[in-house]
């Protein structure tokens, strides 16, 4: 069975928002390595992207956030 398009938006969204929140306890482990924490930044950097394109704008700060604690 094929998804519905919708079902499938809904798939990416959620997906793309369990990534951010995994991102953000990463940022607050220490021990993981930078080139991973860098990687993940540029992910989420691309997810924010798509997500504000598609008018999920209300989520630009707190993934900025992320983005930032990534880099720290």
């Amino acid at each position: 069975m094929k998804l519905s398009d919708e079902d499938r938006d809904r798939l990416a969204l959620h997906s793309a928002f369990a990534v951010h929140q995994i991102a953000r306890w990463v940022a607050t482990q220490p021990d993981v390595a930078p080139e991973i924490r860098e990687r993940l930044r540029g992910h989420i950097s691309a997810i924010e992207g798509v997500l504000v394109t598609n008018g999920h704008d209300w989520i630009r700060d707190e993934i900025e956030a992320t983005e930032a604690a990534l880099t720290s």
